[in-house]
Formats: C-alpha cells, structure tokens, sequence
C-alpha cells in the first residue's frame, strides 16, 4: 500500500473513533473500560453479542462473526467497496486522499460524466415520454424519485452537450454513454425513457433505457458493465429501499424496473430489482447487509420467472433469509398493479399468501406431475435432491422439506433416508482424496490447531501496530519464524510483502475462511502498552516456533517407526534430540 494512502488512513481512524461509526447503526451500552455492545446489525438476535472495542478500534460480532475496523464495518453495514468506504470516510474526517494508483482519477471523471448525462436526460423528459410514464401510472413524485428521464432521438445530441462541458467524446464512451464505431461517436440511448442506475452510495453508476417504438429493439438497453458498473453486485432501487427494508426486516425482489418503481409508489418501499435474471450472491450480501431478514421472490408467473426463482432459493447466503415466493393472480407483473383501483390490497394479498420455500420448492418440482405413479414420484426426488442434501446439521428447510417429500409422495422415513443416503455416496467416494495439509507435515489435527491459534496470537500482535509500521513489523515476525510453506503465517506474510495494508489483508483472510478466528483472536487479546510489543511479540514468536519444531519431531517420529535401516535410524534419532532441544529452548523464552 502506498505510505501517502497509509498515513491518510490512520489520520481517518484516529478523528473517527470507532463507536461513533457504529453508534450510527446499533444502539451501544457500556460492558467495561473501552468496550460497548450492542444488538448485531448483521443478523438477529435477542441478546447482543456484538462488540466493540474502542482502543483496538474494531467491532465483532461473537454470534455471526461479522467485524472489522471502521472501513469493514461500513463496507457491510452499506454494502460497499474499500475504495467507497475510504472516499466516504476521508471526506467525512476532513482527511484530504492522495490519488490511487490505477484509475482513481478515471473513475470521479466517470461519476461526473454520468452526471452530466443524468441532468441531460433529465432535461429532456417531457412530450411523448412524460405522457408514457404517466400512461404506466407513474406519478411525479416517483419520477422524481427515481431520476426518470429521456434520450432524445438525436444522434449527438448527448455528445454536444458532453463535448460544452470539457468532456472528451472516447471517456464518455469509457463511462458507457456512448458507442464508437470507425471513430465515430454516437448517443447510445436514442428514444428511450432512461432510468438511472445507482450504487448503493447513491451514485449513478449506469442507465437502463426503455425503448418507446414497439419495433425498437431490444425493449430495455443497459450501460455495458465499466469499472463502476457490474450488474450482478447491484440492485435496482436499494439506495431507495434501504431504510424501509432495515425497518421492516424484509425486502420485495422484483425482476422489473417499473415493478421497483410501482410498488414504492403503492407504499411497499422495501422493494428492489435484480439485475439480470436471478438474485446474485452479490445482492443477497447487500440485502442482508441492509438487515433483511425476510425475502419474497415476487419473479414473473412464467418458466423464466419460476427458474428465476429457484435459482435464487439456491444460494447458499440465501440459506440465512426466511425466503417466500410471491405468486400474483393472473400472471400480473407488479407494475401492472398501479393501473388497478385495488392494486396495493392485491398485492398486500400476494404477500399475505406467499408460499414459504418448501411448499414453493415442491410445487415447482411435482408441477404436471402425477404423484400416484411411482416414475413421478422419483422426478420430484431427483429434482428435490440438491436441496434434501444439506452439509448444515440442522436446516430447517431440509427438515420441512423432508416432511412434505414424506406426506406428499406417501414415502416412509427410512425409504427417504435410504435414498439420500445412496444419493450422497459419491460425495463421500470423493472425500477421501488425498489430504492436501500432509505435503507440509501436519500429521496430527491437534498440532494442526495448534499452530493455527499460535500464529492468530502472532497475527492479532501484528494488527496493534499502526499502518504505517505494519510492513516492518511483518517482515521482523517473517526473519524470527519462517514459516512453513503452506502456513496461515506464511500465506499472511505473502499478504502483508504485497503491501495490502490491515484491513485489506483482514479482508483477504475472511475470503479464506479465517476471517471469523483471526477476528475473534484479535477482539479477546489483551491491551498492552505499544512500547512493550516487541517484548509481547518476542513470546508469541517462541510459542510459534515451538510449535513448527513439534510438527518437525511428529513427522521424524513417524519415519523413524517405517525404517529399518541402521545408519537412517541413527541419523533421524540424532535429529530428533537436536529437535527436542530446540523445543525445550523456545519453551525457556516464553516460561521465563
């Protein structure tokens, strides 16, 4: 990480105290000198779990095991990227941000130019246009709302007024407003109702334009995806939502723009629209990061509709949602709804009647299905079965489901587990591949874990030193360990050369599935005054090496037992008495 950006994000978090960050989103009481807890915005729960340290400036949740510094938490609470979290944060702190290397320049000029072709649209609705959106039942306060505008049919009309405000033709295609074609430039919207598309820091990041000529094809032409536009990391109406779907506890997915924009009108403003097909990863994370706990599916009535929806049942992060699908009369979109007298009861109805995962996930397998014959019966299983199959020792929806499956097909238990059970024996064929963690030595699981929590103790040391000392202090823990290839310590070390700064490599081993222990590890390790670390440190280091010299003795252990051969057996037994002295002079560093 560049020193410039290091020193600005200590300075940020030194005029932003962490408690003051996340006083904003949880309600905090005391629990001792420093600490705050408070109920997890992350998920729910009656007792809070959720703690925050004010001098190690970091918030974990013991439950969910969410955390992180100031930029983490805000990255999750807003679901955000670092470089947004640091931009807001740097501007909230008065803290001025030297340029990122790359394309931080380039994105701020994308903002603006979408900016600037925002106000243009915007001052373009009127005519035919404004009388469409009035025709979908759209009013103004809607309009207003959601930044509705119009794309002239003109070909360079956008150019021209880009081009009277500094902006060159080819960044305005960079930013996806225009097309370039034999260095050419064109308007890429031409007649269409535009519909700006925000990030979930509010910014326009693209446009969706509805054409407005039945034969104009396609109906809806998106922004390509840039730097700042990747469609299956956003959704369509979350910054509009995100307050109302935190109050509620819940949040309408549609597939439509109108439908987003019909039901906030009808008052139903936890609403939002996927992007593309389905629900992504991506938008589930931002859904649950806005406190959702409740999802209704409200996908059109057709097969796409219905593929749509299962698709998204099947995330894995859609496992932590109570998940409803909502089933409109008629095979009615949303947004059909404004144009109806009754349209808000209609769809309170739908959602009154929705049906819960199981019996929506049943339906959709057993649809024109005769359940008496026995070859159906075994299409709903063999349809069923990705989901009856759950790594999670208590799913409640695989419990459910399993009940339905066993009602519903008139199957008895034993028969249904016999299947599955048949059913998961290639993955158990599987499980047995070779252990990846015997290249390195670890034959015992008990060491293994072990040298784990020793080097976390190593990591959590690390992470009190300012940033800007972080580097050196790696690279010292580096030259008194060596760690072995294939080590958590080892892969951090490679993490931290790479210059990714703290909370960047935080990051990084949360992806790695180490986040939640490292976490943990550094929210119950004890304060110590700064001037003692290396003497803290120098401990720590022994109880590593220690543990690296026992993995060293268990494997010599076991080759001196497969060996027969005199001089090897004396030549491993001579190794294992300088091992075993090694031990005893790391165990005199830290028993001191």
């Amino acid at each position: 990480m560049d020193a410039q950006i290091a020193q600005a994000i200590e300075l940020i978090r030194s005029r932003m105290p962490i408690r003051e960050l996340v006083g904003r989103y949880v309600a905090l009481k005391p629990s001792g000198k420093g600490v705050w807890k408070g109920l997890c915005p992350f998920h729910q729960e009656k007792t809070p779990s959720f703690q925050v340290s004010e001098d190690k400036g970091l918030c974990y949740c013991f439950g969910c095991k969410n955390g992180g510094d100031i930029f983490a938490f805000l990255q999750k609470i807003e679901g955000i990227g670092f470089r947004e979290a640091l931009e807001r944060l740097a501007q909230e702190t008065g803290v001025e941000l030297p340029q990122f290397k790359g394309r931080s320049s380039g994105r701020k000029e994308a903002l603006q130019i979408l900016e600037l072709t925002q106000a243009y649209f915007r001052a373009n609705l009127s005519g035919s246009a404004e009388r469409y959106l009035q025709e979908r039942g759209l009013n103004p306060a809607s309009i207003e709302r959601f930044g509705l505008g119009y794309a002239p049919k003109s070909w360079d009309g956008l150019i021209r007024h880009l081009q009277g405000h500094g902006v060159d033709p080819q960044e305005a295609v960079e930013a996806g407003v225009l097309v370039e074609r034999e260095g050419r430039y064109f308007d890429r919207f031409r007649h269409r109702v535009t519909f700006p598309v925000l990030d979930p820091m509010g910014r326009i990041v693209a446009f969706t334009a509805r054409a407005l000529e039945k034969d104009d094809n396609p109906k809806y032409l998106n922004s390509p995806e840039t730097a700042l536009f990747k469609k299956s990391q956003l959704l369509y109406g979350y910054p509009q939502a995100r307050s109302t779907i935190r109050e509620r506890g819940r949040a309408v997915v549609v597939e439509g723009l109108f439908d987003v924009i019909a039901l906030h009108q009808m008052g139903f403003t936890e609403a939002v629209a996927v992007l593309g097909s389905s629900l992504s990863g991506e938008q589930a994370h931002l859904l649950r990061r806005a406190d959702a706990a409740e999802l209704y599916l409200a996908f059109d009535a057709d097969e796409a509709g219905r593929k749509a929806t299962l698709q998204s049942l099947n995330l894995e992060i859609a496992r932590s949602f109570v998940v409803y699908a909502v089933l409109l009369e008629d095979g009615k979109d949303p947004g059909d709804l404004l144009l109806l007298p009754d349209g808000k009861e209609r769809f309170e109805v739908a959602l009154e009647a929705a049906l819960p995962e199981v019996e929506y996930r049943f339906e959709a397998a057993a649809a024109g299905l005769d359940l008496k014959r026995p070859e159906h019966k075994q299409k709903v299983l063999e349809a069923l079965k990705p989901r009856l199959i759950s790594s999670e020792p208590f799913d409640p929806v695989v419990e459910k489901l399993k009940a339905k499956v066993i009602s519903a097909l008139e199957l008895s238990p034993r028969a249904l587990e016999d299947y599955l059970a048949r059913a998961r024996t290639p993955k158990r064929a599987a499980s047995a591949a070779p252990d990846r963690t015997l290249g390195i030595g670890l034959a015992r699981p008990d060491l293994t874990e072990k040298r784990l929590l020793r080097e976390l103790d190593v990591i959590a040391l690390l992470y009190s030193v300012p940033e800007e000392e972080f580097l050196q202090w790696a690279l010292y823990v580096e030259d008194h360990t060596w760690p072995p290839e294939g080590s958590l310590l080892a892969e951090f070390m490679q993490a931290a050369r790479s210059e990714q700064g703290k909370s960047r490599i935080l990051r990084y081993f949360e992806q790695r599935g180490e986040g939640a222990r490292l976490m943990d590890v550094l929210m119950k390790s004890p304060s110590f005054d700064q001037q003692n670390l290396e003497a803290h440190l120098n401990v720590a280091l022994a109880r590593v090496r220690e543990v690296y010299y026992e993995l060293r003795l268990d494997k010599l252990k076991a080759q001196l037992n497969s060996t027969a051969d005199l001089d090897k057996t004396r030549t491993l037994t001579k190794e294992i008495q300088e091992v075993l002295q090694a031990i005893e002079a790391e165990r005199r560093v830290y028993k001191r």
